[in-house]
């Protein structure tokens, strides 16, 4: 699997935690155990439990409808691959709501139905982990 070691050293807040996210839910599917209970306490540590269903709507397409085997790791200190840094940029393409670009990217991977699935399933996590609204309430919480 090819990595790149210096993208890993330049990601975010969010980026780690959907990283982290993806991997956990790619360990638990591959071990046969429920791939959204693998990420449920964190997230609800959180504040992210609305982040769930789109999170397993995503890796659920990714998993079942992509062209090929996605190189998703399933080991929290795995370096970052190809396909990880690729899912990092079309979630933050969602982040910044560009739907087109996202469902673009996507289509590298699968049909055009499941593309446009799957990116609006990345604009609805990066909408439940990433609104400044919960963000705030965060560092409100944080600083008292």
């Amino acid at each position: 699997m090819p990595t790149l070691d210096r993208a890993e050293s330049k990601i975010d807040e969010f980026e780690s935690l959907i990283l982290w996210a993806m991997r956990q839910w790619m360990r638990a599917h591959r071990e046969r155990c429920c791939a959204t209970g693998s990420v449920l306490e964190a997230f609800e540590f959180s504040g992210l439990v609305a982040a769930l269903t789109p999170l397993n709507r995503m890796m659920t397409l990714l998993t079942l409808a992509s062209r090929r085997r996605l190189a998703i790791a399933t080991s929290a200190s795995a370096p970052l691959s190809i396909d990880e840094l690729v899912l990092l940029r079309i979630l933050n393409a969602a982040r910044n709501g560009q739907r087109d670009v996202a469902e673009s990217r996507l289509g590298m991977w699968m049909e055009t139905g499941n593309a446009a699935a799957a990116a609006q399933a990345a604009l609805s996590l990066a909408e439940a982990v990433y609104r400044p609204s919960r963000r705030a309430g965060c560092m409100a919480t944080a600083s008292t």
